[in-house]
C-alpha cells in the first residue's frame, strides 16, 4: 500500500508541530543539545518523515529562529497600539522585546545561533529566505515608527543617517543587554545587573543620544512603563510572574 498523501496545509500544521515540539527541548534541556535524533525521540513521527521538513539540525534551528522572530513580530504590532507620543511606542516596542526575552530565555539564544554563518549554509534556501523576510518585517516596522516620528517633529534624523541605524542601534543595544545578562552565569561584574533595567537604560541612552525627544529628563518614562504593562501585556505579565520570573520596574 502506498503512503497517504497529505495535503500542504496538513504537512505544514505537522511542521509547527514539529518545531513546537524542538522549542519544548530547547526550553527544557539546553539548544546545544538540540538534535534531529531528539526530535525522533520526543515527536510521534519516523526520521525519515521529519527529514522532508528539515534537511538538518540548523535548518531545524533556523525554522525555530522564523517562528520566534514572527512572535516577536506580533509583539511588537501590539506594543505599538500603546496610545502615547511617538518615543513612547518606541518605549513599548522595547517592552514587549524585554517580555518576550524573559518568557522563552533559552530561544533568545537560539535566534542568536541562527545568525551564525555555518547555521545559514546548512538551511534549505526557502527557510533562509523566510529568515531574510522575517527580520525585514521587524525593521520596516520600526522604520516606519521613525518616520511617523520625524513627522511629528519627535525626531530629526541626521542629514547622513539612514531609518536603519536608527533601528539597528535600538536593536544592538536591546539585544546586547539582554543576551550579556541572561547568560552572565557567575561572572561577578554582571552579576548586579537587571534585565529590565539594563535594557532600557540602554534604549534611553540611544534614544536621548538621537535627541527623540520628550528626552528623559523631561518625561517620567517609568510611569509610561507601568502603562504599557498594564494597558497592553498584562497576560504576559501575569504569565511572568506565575513563573517566578516577575518583570522588574526599576
Amino acid at each position: 500500500m502506498s503512503p497517504r498523501t497529505i495535503s500542504e496545509s496538513e504537512f505544514t500544521q505537522r511542521e509547527q508541530e514539529l518545531i513546537e515540539i524542538a522549542r519544548s527541548l530547547v526550553e527544557k534541556e539546553c539548544l546545544t543539545t538540540l538534535t534531529i535524533d531528539k526530535l525522533v525521540s520526543a515527536s510521534p513521527y519516523s526520521k525519515g518523515t521529519i527529514y522532508k521538513h528539515f534537511i538538518s539540525k540548523e535548518d531545524l534551528l533556523m525554522a525555530i529562529c522564523n517562528t520566534c522572530i514572527q512572535e516577536v513580530q506580533e509583539l511588537f504590532v501590539r506594543a505599538l497600539k500603546f496610545k502615547g507620543n511617538s518615543r513612547e511606542r518606541i518605549q513599548s516596542v522595547m517592552v514587549s522585546y524585554i517580555l518576550w526575552a524573559k518568557l522563552h530565555p533559552s530561544e533568545l539564544f537560539a535566534v542568536l545561533s541562527a545568525h551564525s554563518p555555518s547555521v545559514a549554509a546548512c538551511s534549505s534556501d526557502d527557510r533562509n529566505e523566510t529568515h531574510h523576510e522575517c527580520e525585514s518585517n521587524l525593521m520596516g516596522i520600526m522604520n516606519v515608527e521613525i518616520g511617523k516620528a520625524i513627522d511629528a517633529g519627535d525626531l530629526v534624523l541626521p542629514e547622513d543617517m539612514a531609518f536603519e541605524q536608527v533601528t539597528f542601534a535600538m536593536w544592538s543595544a536591546s539585544w546586547g543587554a539582554m543576551a550579556l545578562i541572561m547568560s552572565k552565569g557567575h561572572s561577578e561584574k554582571l552579576r548586579p545587573m537587571v534585565l529590565e533595567r539594563e535594557s532600557l537604560t540602554n534604549a534611553r541612552l540611544v534614544l536621548d543620544g538621537f535627541n527623540w525627544k520628550p528626552l528623559s529628563k523631561d518625561w517620567d518614562y517609568s510611569e509610561t512603563i507601568k502603562r504599557i504593562t498594564q494597558e497592553i501585556f498584562q497576560p504576559e505579565i501575569e504569565q511572568l510572574e506565575k513563573n517566578g520570573t516577575p518583570f522588574i520596574f526599576i
